[in-house]
């Protein structure tokens, strides 16, 4: 039996490393804590958008197209703000399910209570590496604009301008 630590990344109140910082791969999880919202105190503490924006020369872990969004199925208050969005977007991000297998995220997306893949994608892969989370990309020239966190409810039309 494993004994999990939730950690809650990514959701504006703590730095946020590069894209350039090796990430350690370990082995997923046999218990997941889902992390369904954001305790009100962070919620009011979020950083807005253009707060969040920086240029990186590379992604955390490799994969090909224009838009990326990383992010574990744990992190039901993410998925959340990404599902009122998802339906807007012109073609959908290739979507990164950080570590977990296939199988265990869909275990763990049957106890959020979703019937399927939340934010379905034409391409969707299963890494077991872990690094921070959520984290979208959006490639610009050689490089890349990376959003790390989920922005304040006020500003979601952003996501859909960013994954332009």
């Amino acid at each position: 039996m494993s004994i999990l630590t939730a950690t809650v990344t990514g959701c504006g109140t703590m730095p946020h490393p590069t894209s350039q910082t090796s990430s350690t791969s370990i082995s997923a999880p046999s218990v997941h804590a889902v992390v369904d919202r954001l305790p009100g105190n962070l919620q009011a503490k979020l950083i807005g958008f253009e707060g969040r924006k920086k240029r990186v020369s590379q992604l955390p872990i490799a994969v090909k197209g224009t838009n990326v969004l990383y992010i574990s199925p744990m992190e039901q208050y993410a998925i959340q703000q990404f599902q009122q969005i998802w339906p807007r977007l012109k073609a959908y991000s290739v979507v990164v399910w950080t570590g977990v297998t296939k199988t265990q995220a869909e275990t763990v997306w049957r106890k959020e209570g979703y019937p399927g893949d939340p934010l379905p994608s034409q391409q969707t892969e299963y890494v077991s590496q872990t690094i921070p989370t959520p984290d979208a990309y959006h490639r610009d020239g050689k490089a890349w604009v990376e959003v790390p966190g989920i922005l304040p409810a006020s500003q979601l039309e952003d996501w859909v301008t960013f994954f332009r």
